[in-house]
């Protein structure tokens, strides 16, 4: 059941009007505040400020938190009584832990959790399937997105990377976030760089935006040539984490869809890789797979490593396995590894949070993400990319809340109310 928030001058509007007037300056603000999440953690997340620059966070994140508080203020937002009770269930459980607990925890990074998660519980209401378009909007974002990494490859073996990756070379290094592989050689000692489609922190979610444009076309408008246009991208990011995306949903859409035309694509795209293979270099991209099991190599740092910690510092201890090691403390530990250990989402809500905490957190986002109307599929690829980062990288948060978690709810035009309700019946 959906909470009206009345904070502006739209609050004296009757509910039918909180939703989206196409072709006026409202329809305009509210597409931006939408949009606002998955522009920032693209266009913005490689830059921030100091100090929060060396501490890898990005000024997307103050976009993502400035979108919601200015849609209540204007009165375009509304509350989720639902996500609303969640949250409040998850962030009050978390916080008695820590407190409880009586060991060192760091507030700072349990506070800015909770306030990424507080914006999950909104949704900008307005007529018609809200999440079709923002599904349209992001294929557009995508076909764009993917040409700047299609000519991001061929201007760096033209002029040179220095122009190819603008952002990497012409930005001051105190605005860039640290922790980041931006400008990732295709090979070791190499002079060639895996594309990142200009604005991405990395090509991983590069090629992870890809797949996931792949997986909506698909099920969406169907137009093969754009699935080769980002495919071709993805495949130029020579990163596998796009790769496993589509290792998991392609089979889906083919054998739940009946989508043969992604047969014949995937076996065009096998032969013009036989044919380019020499020339594009996708001897590197297949040689990745040995990764997993290489230590101090990206995969094994981000897929395997977080385990040996898991089973070093937290399985012994019961207790410590229920309730965690407190916010922030995942760092510290993983340092004295002899090896590389990535801050993936699992590991760091696991070890920190301990079961009950992870258990939580990963019920309440799946409960915002998976109540969206998008195509299942399309849920799933996007809940598959938290495990696939950090839980405070915007890229996840970005797709999640502009595509599924604010579009999720539908408003019919109603008269207007003889007085002003607290609660609304659910949209």
């Amino acid at each position: 059941m959906p909470i009206p928030v009345a904070l502006g001058r739209r609050s004296d509007h009757p509910a039918g009007d909180a939703s989206w007037r196409q072709g006026t300056a409202d329809g305009w603000l509210a597409g931006l505040l939408l949009y606002t999440p998955l522009l920032a953690s693209i266009l913005l997340a490689k830059l921030s400020v100091p100090p929060f620059a060396a501490q890898s966070l990005s000024i997307a994140y103050l976009f993502i938190l400035l979108a919601p508080g200015l849609g209540l203020v204007l009165g375009y937002l509304r509350l989720d009584s639902g996500r609303l009770s969640f949250f409040l269930v998850f962030s009050g459980c978390i916080g008695a832990i820590q407190v409880f607990r009586g060991e060192p925890f760091s507030l700072n990074s349990m506070l800015l959790l909770v306030t990424l998660l507080a914006t999950y519980v909104f949704y900008l209401p307005r007529q018609g399937d809200a999440t079709a378009s923002a599904l349209r909007f992001f294929l557009g974002l995508a076909t764009l997105l993917a040409l700047a990494g299609i000519a991001q490859y061929g201007l760096q073996l033209t002029v040179g990377p220095r122009y190819a990756f603008p952002i990497e070379n012409f930005v001051p290094d105190a605005f860039l976030i640290s922790g980041f592989n931006m400008q990732a050689p295709i090979a070791y000692g190499g002079t060639a760089y895996r594309v990142n489609g200009v604005f991405f922190s990395e090509p991983s979610f590069f090629s992870q935006f890809m797949a996931i444009a792949i997986v909506v076309e698909l099920l969406t408008s169907n137009r093969l040539l754009r699935v080769a246009l980002y495919g071709l991208a993805l495949l130029l990011s020579y990163s596998g984490t796009g790769l496993i995306l589509l290792a998991i949903c392609g089979p889906m859409i083919l054998i739940t869809r009946r989508h043969w035309g992604l047969l014949w694509l995937i076996i065009g795209a096998l032969v013009l890789a036989v044919a380019l293979g020499s020339y594009l270099d996708l001897d590197k991209l297949t040689g990745r797979i040995g990764e997993f099991g290489a230590v101090g190599s990206s995969a094994h740092a981000r897929f395997i490593a977080g385990f040996d910690v898991l089973t070093r510092y937290l399985w012994p201890d019961p207790l410590k396995a229920l309730f965690g090691l407190g916010a922030g403390a995942f760092p510290g530990y993983a340092v004295r590894m002899p090896f590389s250990v990535a801050e993936m989402t699992l590991f760091k809500m696991l070890f920190e949070y301990g079961g009950l905490g992870a258990a939580l957190y990963f019920a309440f986002i799946f409960y915002c993400v998976f109540r969206s109307t998008a195509p299942a599929i399309v849920r799933l690829a996007v809940a598959l990319t938290l495990f696939l980062n950090g839980p405070f990288v915007p890229f996840f948060h970005g797709l999640a809340l502009s595509l599924l978690v604010w579009t999720s709810q539908e408003e019919v035009v109603a008269q207007p109310p003889t007085s002003k309700p607290l609660l609304a019946d659910g949209a």
